[in-house]
């Protein structure tokens, strides 16, 4: 079986026809360069027929894109018998035949058929200087059949989207066994990992039938995704015990397209490495096998202000670089590999590096230290197997970070009101800002401080309006206290805990690309949103320390939300609203938990969080109490080790919920009910 390759630059799960691969199938292998980004495609050719007849493509073939076939405007236009005109100043192109004129705008998922708007999965756009049309969406609207044969890569038009009769045949023949899947979905339930990270890094996931679709999504370097199609899962959500220092974590996640169930499974890398996917010979596994690179030359120059380190290998490495302190050292980490190269190199007439050392790490990671004597700067990019690491000496002085306690320290070269220092917490969008009262450009320099570790990805130093801001862009939310010493001033990046009695982390559900349900003209992300930063507010004069997972339109991946429970939180509280489907009787306010196994009945728990929050809520929303529920198949829940709730607050599908929770009056209360709670919780129970 071939596997197809799909580039998603943004890693929306939405797949309309199904990308399935069949035997001998044409590989269509080209660069496409639309939304001002080139973007590599490699996927099985997809076939358009009309009224039964091939089209035949020009010089720019039938591709999917976001889960949509898409086809030069002109060519369907004219296999279809219609009529193409095209607007320049409002970048409209309008398709008309006897009955309906259809208006594409460029960039647009609103279409217009005869004056009615419409909405597309995908809209128009131009791909390497074609105009190109969603052909679903075009077929529509024109009112034509148009089916998808998912084992031939087909999109059928007109007659040739329905079954033909068959004829009856004029001699005798035995029947095949047939080679398509069948309608029945397979269940994947087995993920097999390594026996330890120094074994063979072999992956496998295990149907209990023959899985006759799959496809790689490329999304970027740190993930393998892999779709697999008519398929349906009893794999945990989050696999953390990988056995391996490549694949720290195995994701799952299911999607129904079109009827048709996928099963998603993305397996998260600490770098780039080469693999391969194969199937078993029943088709009952897929296999990733991560190759063991060779590492057979390294080498140390100078040329002119730079210092490089460059590594070549027989395949992609996947290197980790960060920093040490207490002496200044650069460490790269190189998973998964052999060497072939001396432990001692050379530093003769370098500039910035003193030492440089090799070896093994560990059994399967290879580990290059560079010893620096002064603030250097550098910079990394691995291709083509061949890794290059650039240290030059940094526009910043007077200043270090100690990667082990993560303070950052300045030298007392000039003084600073420690008192007028302005903090600015955005960490919601990964960084926090620390603003001196005046111009320090001239102590502290400017430019970045690479770091790399767990707690901290660089500092930035600006100065921007008079005043020098320093800007710590976090791995981990953080709180940031600045003491002054007798040689300078530190600041530390403590954990929140470390600083604050009581911290709750607060999950609006959903967000961006991932609406939630939704119903009776509400959607459920911008309902919880709204309730979160209400909660917030009232919380804001107490002495509980609120973070958010989310403040905006954004969404940040559930198992990075339980993550920021764990490392900061005492308690975490994920706001959801409920939806029945078609079924609009049901309705009330249930609360979600489930049972950790550090639980301690002298502390707070999850069980009693739940009890308290819905017990607040049923009291002051009045809606019905559809009781507290333990649930053992939600991330947020499995993945926290923290007390943690998730808040079912009302139906989105019942009217009456509805009307109520849209109401900002009643979102007030809501919140109000909720932030009494919170405070209920830590106030009456021991939470560390």
């Amino acid at each position: 079986m071939k596997v197809g390759i799909k580039r998603l630059f943004l890693s929306a799960f939405a797949i309309g026809m199904m990308m399935t691969n069949v035997a001998y199938a044409k590989k269509i292998n080209m660069n496409l360069f639309y939304d001002g980004k080139n973007h590599a495609y490699n996927a099985s050719e997809v076939k358009i027929n009309i009224d039964g007849k091939e089209l035949q493509p020009e010089d720019m073939p039938p591709v999917i894109i976001d889960g949509r076939t898409v086809l030069p405007m002109r060519l369907i236009a004219k296999a279809l018998g219609c009529e193409v005109l095209w607007n320049e100043d409002t970048k409209q192109a309008f398709v008309m035949n006897n009955d309906s004129t259809v208006a594409f705008t460029l960039g647009s998922k609103k279409g217009i058929k005869n004056g009615k708007e419409f909405t597309m999965d995908v809209p128009a756009m131009v791909v390497n200087d074609r105009t190109m049309l969603p052909v679903r969406a075009l077929a529509q609207a024109l009112d034509l059949d148009i089916t998808w044969d998912d084992p031939n890569r087909t999109v059928n038009i007109g007659a040739g989207s329905s079954s033909t009769t068959p004829t009856t045949p004029t001699t005798p023949t035995t029947p095949t066994t047939p080679t398509t899947p069948t309608t029945q979905a397979v269940k994947v339930f087995q993920a097999s990992v390594p026996t330890s990270t120094t074994a063979s890094q072999v992956f496998t996931i295990e149907a209990d039938r023959a899985i006759y679709s799959y496809d790689e999504v490329y999304v970027d370097d740190g993930r393998v995704v892999i779709d697999i199609q008519n398929a349906t899962s009893s794999l945990s959500e989050k696999i953390t015990a990988t056995n391996s220092n490549i694949v720290t974590a195995i994701r799952t996640a299911q999607h129904d397209s079109n009827g048709t169930p996928v099963t998603r499974i993305v397996f998260d890398l600490s770098g780039k490495k080469s693999k391969t996917i194969t199937q078993s010979a029943d088709k009952k596994k897929i296999v990733i096998t991560f190759e063991q690179s060779v590492i057979d030359e390294i080498s140390l120059t100078n040329r002119g202000d730079v210092d490089k380190l460059v590594v070549g290998a027989s395949g992609s490495l996947g290197a980790k670089v960060s920093t040490l302190s207490n002496p200044q050292r650069i460490v790269v980490d190189i998973p998964n590999v052999q060497s072939k190269v001396e432990n001692e190199l050379s530093t003769k007439g370098l500039s910035y590096i003193n030492a440089a050392r090799t070896g093994m790490y560990d059994a399967n990671t290879f580990r290059i230290v560079l010893e620096i004597g002064q603030l250097t700067d550098f910079s990394w990019k691995e291709e083509n197997g061949e890794l290059t690491v650039e240290v030059t000496k940094s526009t910043l002085e007077n200043l270090s970070y100690d990667s082990s306690s993560n303070i950052l320290t300045l030298e007392n070269v000039k003084s600073i009101d420690v008192d007028r220092i302005v903090k600015n917490d955005r960490h919601t969008e990964g960084y926090y800002e620390l603003t001196l009262p005046g111009n320090y450009e001239s102590v502290y320099g400017y430019g970045t401080l690479k770091i790399g570790n767990d707690v901290m990805n660089n500092i930035s130093v600006s100065t921007k309006g008079g005043d020098t801001v320093m800007r710590f862009n976090q791995n981990r939310y953080s709180e940031y206290v600045v003491k002054e010493t007798k040689n300078g001033y530190e600041i530390a990046a403590k954990n929140p805990k470390e600083v604050y009695n009581k911290v709750v982390l607060l999950d609006a559900g959903h967000g961006g690309k991932d609406p939630g349900t939704n119903g009776n003209g509400l959607v459920e992300k911008n309902i919880a949103l709204s309730v979160a930063l209400k909660v917030q507010k009232y919380l804001e004069n107490s002495d509980i320390k609120v973070y958010m997972t989310r403040d905006s339109d954004n969404y940040p991946e559930n198992n990075l939300r339980a993550k920021t429970a764990n490392q900061i939180a005492d308690l975490m509280v994920s706001i959801h609203m409920n939806s029945a489907g078609t079924n609009t009787t049901a309705n009330g306010t249930e609360t979600l938990y489930q049972v950790h196994s550090n639980d301690n009945g002298s502390k707070l728990t999850s069980l009693k969080a739940a009890e308290i929050m819905q017990s607040n809520l049923i009291q002051a929303f009045g809606t019905t109490n559809r009781g507290v529920k333990r649930r053992t198949d939600l991330l947020i829940l499995n993945g926290t080790t923290v007390p943690a709730i998730l808040v079912e607050t009302c139906f989105l599908s019942n009217p009456g919920d509805a009307i109520k929770i849209s109401s900002s009056t009643n979102q007030d209360i809501v919140a109000m009910a909720m932030a009494k709670a919170i405070t209920e919780m830590m106030d009456d129970y021991t939470i560390r």
